[in-house]
């Protein structure tokens, strides 16, 4: 039983290597225009997306009171999820342009074409082709058109169309048998890039930390906080808080969101708000935006409107 067995074994191995064999090897294979490069480009791209992104985020006067560094913390966190799906994707239709080819045998013209969730095959006798042209459009984008019997020509764009071309004019006999398809396997970020990955999100913690300790300590020591309080004229308040919102009553009637700031040159005090607003028309409410200007008095610390003072409540 083991005699039978091991021949059993040795002879599926020899029917194995003989398949093998049957694999023809192209006689030149072309790949995808840029291909080469183009983990390259998605690279530059994701990284230039990255940085402008993360600057986008975090841009503004850490000092102020509303600058929102938690909360930018937070947008930043979404945006490396959001790009890190976009690389995958990217991920994804680089792995299917490389394994595209175009390939050249003794018989025929194949030609294997992958886009995510397809694979489509491709081949043409020699027999059935007219004619065969290399095309240059502004010398880097080059692609070869295969010509055939009452269908449309084949056109893929690949570097080495020129190549290709002179191959198949030379050709004179047909065999039909399989094609082997060898490209190598890889991702966009290569083992080798793993490290700098991981360096460069070190480097953007160790940033994201050091923004935090700035925004701390210039957070705590800001001038604009001892601003903050509740002023009140008559009628009319206005409070300051020391997050950066603000409140006002009297002045403008339904305020519905309100931020202010203070400019120690000018020693101004401006809020910008929302306020709703109706026509006697229509029952119907809109938004518009207002700003108001303080004039900040620093000996008697209060605040000055127009001709009217408001004065901070201990």
């Amino acid at each position: 039983m083991k005699k039978e067995s091991v021949k059993k074994i040795k002879e599926e191995k020899k029917v194995q290597i003989k398949q093998e064999e049957k694999k023809q090897k192209s006689l030149i294979t072309s790949r995808v225009l840029f291909i080469t490069v183009l983990d390259k480009i998605y690279l530059v791209s994701l990284g230039l997306c990255f940085l402008g992104g993360t600057f986008t985020i975090f841009n503004g006067h850490i000092g102020n009171l509303n600058y929102g560094f938690w909360a930018r913390v937070g947008y930043e966190i979404l945006f490396l999820i959001v790009l890190f799906l976009i690389y995958l994707f990217m991920n994804w239709f680089y792995k299917c342009a490389a394994k595209t080819m175009l390939c050249l045998t003794k018989n025929q013209v194949y030609k294997e074409h992958y886009i995510p969730f397809k694979k489509s095959e491709t081949s043409i006798p020699l027999n059935k082709i007219t004619a065969v042209s290399a095309i240059n459009i502004f010398w880097i984008f080059r692609c070869v058109v295969i010509h055939q019997y009452h269908r449309f020509p084949m056109v893929f764009f690949t570097w080495t169309n020129y190549e290709f071309k002179e191959k198949l004019n030379e050709l004179i006999t047909a065999e039909k048998e399989n094609i082997e398809n060898e490209f190598e396997s890889r991702n966009i970020i290569t083992k080798e890039m793993y490290k700098f990955v991981v360096y460069i999100g070190m480097a953007l913690v160790g940033i994201i930390v050091l923004l935090g300790i700035v925004r701390f300590f210039t957070y705590m020591f800001n001038g604009e906080r001892k601003l903050a309080g509740t002023y009140i004229n008559e009628k009319n308040k206005i409070e300051l808080n020391k997050n950066g919102n603000c409140s006002i009553e009297g002045l403008v009637d339904k305020v519905t969101q309100c931020v202010w700031t203070y400019d120690s040159d000018t020693k101004e005090i401006s809020m910008n708000y929302e306020y709703e607003y109706s026509y006697y028309y229509s029952r119907y409410t809109s938004t518009s935006k207002g700003n108001i200007t303080l004039k900040y008095n620093a000996d008697e610390k209060n605040l000055e409107y127009k001709d009217m003072k408001f004065t901070k409540e201990k």
